[in-house]
């Protein structure tokens, strides 16, 4: 089931984002439909109000899906992927950090006796 939403959800966004960008703003004199014949089918102001209903009704399916797709999926899974991971070992505040005694390091330069340098 929850494959078949989201192809219609594809299709939806898909076909949405062709009817925004059919649509034609305003001070626009030819949009893409109709190219400025005065013999169109649809006057000006009906290609709009169908153009925006058409929008209205594609986005509300597109939310509505989105929201059903999102319960599917959340009823689904009772478990998070971050359940498997290792808390981390340490606090990672400043303070813990100076408490801990430091360790001598030894320079990467020096040359301990008998063997030679490690080339980079």
């Amino acid at each position: 089931m929850s494959t078949t939403l989201m192809i219609f959800q594809a299709v939806v966004s898909v076909l949405l984002i062709v009817v925004v960008l059919l649509q034609f703003g305003k001070g626009a004199e030819a949009g893409i439909m109709g190219g400025g014949a005065s013999d169109a089918v649809f006057s000006g102001s009906q290609k709009g109000n169908i153009m925006t209903k058409v929008t209205a009704v594609l986005a509300i399916l597109f939310l509505g899906n989105s929201i059903l797709l999102a319960k599917i999926q959340t009823s689904k899974s009772d478990q998070s992927l971050l359940d498997s991971e290792a808390p981390v070992a340490r606090p990672l505040n400043s303070d813990a950090l100076q408490t801990e005694t430091p360790t001598a390091v030894e320079p990467a330069n020096q040359v301990q006796e008998g063997k030679e340098p490690a080339k980079n």
